[in-house]
């Protein structure tokens, strides 16, 4: 290590900073702080200090955990008390977030990213831990399920930060949602809510009516059905008479139609103040409540007007599980995962996704794949729902002899679902010369299909 320091401090300033600017801010400031004076001038430079991120990252299924308790103690006692004051930006976990906080004021700190909060924790922030907080514009919370009760408690007018201007929260379901909107937060200019449960009930609140004439941008993605979409999601977007900005990603399940242009645009277009809406919205109508559906072509048609972005629709007939589903999409598309993709997939590019599920009734075949290629070339995740066998599998063996098909690659997949998939994309997959994949793949298989 002597040897090493030796030879860095030979370096001049200009690549030292191009070296240190490849690591984390975290491992910059815990290895080299207090090294030597030289180390010290450069680390205390802005690019090092203005965004601090104590979590660990997994790239493998982009998860975080905390850092393990000596490194917190050494920032606590050594490193954040000299930086306190250059830090803009803050990402913590549960373990650490009190001693972190508590550890030296943050007078320029304006966002702060809090992740697994638990019930004690929420307590803590909203009753002391913010006064060393002064300057917060944004906040992003991520609680943990048994806590989000509790933190809806704590956050009350007299213990938010007045300065608060944009919150990111992930909550049970849109009941919590509503309840954040009951006027605690009316400073907000912009909101994220993300939703991960089912609500087949909405409660009726006092606020229900309460307009929300701040607010500019909303997000609201919901990782489960929404239920009663005309009566709790159309009102919410109602109340906010000046919004700029809007981002819906749901999934909907209808009783009579699907969500389409005509319906976006009689509830959400007209909105004075919006320039800019991006969705991605699956409806869903269960054949006994429907059998009579608008033809492709006419329902794109409903599309034609008012709408800046390009739209791409697709619907999708399930005769054996008795469903119908309606893919509508504002493009580019921009979100990171793409759901329940179909063998009506037309193709495009789609740089941001990183996880795609597939499901249909229908096999998929080589073409399929091969496309996927092309439009998902980030993809890390994939998962295959279909049961039926390949039509054409001899047809393609027989050409990959003669060399005639292109080798499928993905190739930044780290994560393989086939767990409820036909034999025949096993061997697609995990035996067919036709397909490339990278190695240290997670693989998910049922064991019983893999032995055949």
């Amino acid at each position: 290590m002597k040897d090493l320091l030796v030879q860095l401090n030979d370096l001049p300033d200009e690549i030292l900073m191009y070296i240190f600017k490849k690591l984390y801010n975290d491992e910059v400031l815990y290895s080299l702080m207090d090294v030597n004076q030289r180390f010290n001038r450069i680390v205390h430079d802005t690019i090092f200090t203005r965004d601090l991120c104590l979590l660990e990252y997994c790239p493998v299924d982009e998860s975080t955990f905390p850092f393990p308790d000596p490194i917190i103690d050494q920032f606590c006692s050594k490193i954040l008390p000299k930086i306190g004051h250059q830090i803009i930006i803050l990402f913590l976990s549960r373990t650490s977030i009190e001693r972190v906080l508590h550890a030296t004021n943050y007078p320029n700190l304006n966002h702060l990213g809090l992740c697994d909060i638990n019930n004690k924790v929420a307590e803590s922030l909203f009753f002391g831990i913010f006064n060393t907080c002064t300057n917060l514009r944004c906040l992003k919370i991520n609680p943990s399920s048994s806590s989000l009760d509790a933190l809806l408690i704590y956050m009350t007018p007299r213990t938010i930060c007045s300065t608060l201007l944009e919150l990111h929260i992930t909550v049970k379901d849109m009941n919590d949602c509503f309840s954040i909107l009951d006027g605690r937060f009316d400073q907000l200019r912009i909101l994220y809510v993300t939703c991960y449960g089912t609500s087949r009930r909405f409660l009726q609140t006092d606020h229900e009516q309460k307009l929300l004439p701040n607010l500019r941008i909303f997000s609201l993605c919901c990782e489960a059905k929404i239920y009663s979409y005309d009566e709790s999601i159309v009102p919410l977007l109602h109340r906010m008479l000046n919004l700029e900005e809007l981002d819906l990603n749901i999934t909907v399940n209808c009783y009579e139609k699907f969500i389409d242009g005509d319906a976006l645009k009689k509830d959400i277009i007209y909105m004075s103040q919006l320039y800019k809406f991006t969705f991605n919205i699956y409806s869903i109508i269960n054949h006994r409540n429907q059998m009579n559906f608008s033809l492709n072509e006419h329902f794109k048609n409903t599309f034609k007007n008012n709408f800046n972005n390009q739209i791409i629709t697709s619907i999708d007939h399930f005769q054996e599980r008795r469903y119908s589903q309606c893919h509508i999409y504002s493009y580019p598309y921009k979100w990171k995962f793409y759901n329940n993709l179909t063998n009506n997939f037309r193709g495009g590019l789609f740089t941001s996704v990183t996880q795609v599920s597939l499901y249909d009734e229908h096999p998929f075949e080589y073409e399929f794949f091969l496309r996927m290629q092309i439009s998902f070339p980030f993809m890390k995740e994939l998962t295959i729902k279909n049961q039926k066998a390949q039509k054409y599998k001899q047809f393609i063996k027989s050409n990959n002899n003669n060399q005639i098909l292109s080798i499928i690659e993905y190739f930044n997949l780290t994560r393989l679902d086939l767990t409820k998939t036909h034999d025949d994309y096993l061997e697609l997959f995990l035996f067919d010369t036709n397909m490339s994949l990278p190695n240290n793949i997670h693989l998910l298989v049922d064991y019983e299909s893999l032995e055949r």
